[in-house]
């Protein structure tokens, strides 16, 4: 049952408080016609007066705060069009696809269609996405995208798994990782997924050495956002607390050599 758009941008803002990431959590929607994109919405074609990756919509919208509107016509990348069901996946596409890999992210054409047989594809047509920043979201969300720190993609995990149990799992190819595993494989499986993002993420999408991605259904945040607040209740925290209850002390060479100079550096009989 889809929940009114304060419920989710509450959400937002939430995850906020308890992960803290340097950029906006978003919100992402698939849509069946371009009548849903509102005069609002930011498109690269048309605000930006050019067609662009998927990945630099997502690094806008959640570093400048716009509500993006992505269709085919404003999308160059070939292989997000493929992934997303924008250009049919013929056996030309099929085939451009792995030689695209060969010398570059596998030795040879087999190497490159086992990595395929992997591929997830959103073979069910639709015009396009809406990408906003979730705790102002425009739109109800299909999927939530999270760019974060490794820490701070702990507490997510943490905080999904209080409820659920068990453990996360997820696959990594270290490519294609926004547009296909965060967006493509978290709709299909309905599943969280962390993320390693990849090059064009980071080449074009503007994703930081230090960033990793946790994407989630739209269904599991509820999930996820209780064991947010439980876990944090309980002592699991973001910025995680260094234990700093110990009295310090110094490697024997330095602290001979702290003494001969100044007397050292602690107060003696302390």
């Amino acid at each position: 049952m889809s929940k009114n758009l304060g419920v989710y941008q509450e959400m937002g803002r939430k995850i906020e408080q308890y992960i803290r990431p340097s950029t906006f959590p978003l919100a992402v929607k698939t849509i069946e016609s371009g009548s849903e994109i509102q005069p609002e919405y930011k498109r690269p074609s048309t605000h930006l007066k050019l067609r662009n990756f998927v990945c630099q919509n997502f690094k806008m919208a959640r570093t400048y705060g716009w509500t993006m509107a992505v269709t085919e016509e404003d999308t160059s990348c070939r292989i997000a069009r493929a992934i997303y069901g924008w250009d049919p996946m013929t056996e030309e596409t099929a085939n451009w696809m792995n030689l695209f890999s060969v010398g570059l992210y596998a030795k040879d054409m087999e190497t490159s269609e086992k990595t395929m047989k992997h591929t997830y594809r959103l073979d069910n047509r639709f015009c396009g996405l809406v990408i906003s920043p979730l705790a102002r979201t425009k739109v109800v969300p299909d999927v939530v995208l999270i760019y974060c720190l490794p820490a701070q993609a702990m507490r997510l995990i943490q905080s999904y798994l209080y409820c659920e149990g068990g453990v996360l799992e997820f696959t990594a190819a270290g490519r294609v990782g926004s547009c296909h595993e965060g967006v493509a494989k978290t709709i299909l499986t309905n599943k969280p997924q962390l993320v390693i993002l990849g090059n064009g993420d980071r080449v074009w999408g503007g994703a930081q050495d230090s960033e990793v991605l946790f994407s989630c259904p739209h269904d599991k945040l509820e999930v996820l956002i209780e064991g947010l607040e439980a876990t944090h209740a309980a002592g699991l925290r973001y910025p995680i607390p260094a234990y700093m209850n110990y009295a310090p002390g110094f490697q024997a060479s330095f602290e001979e050599k702290a003494r001969k100079r100044t007397g050292g550096t602690l107060i003696e009989g302390q």
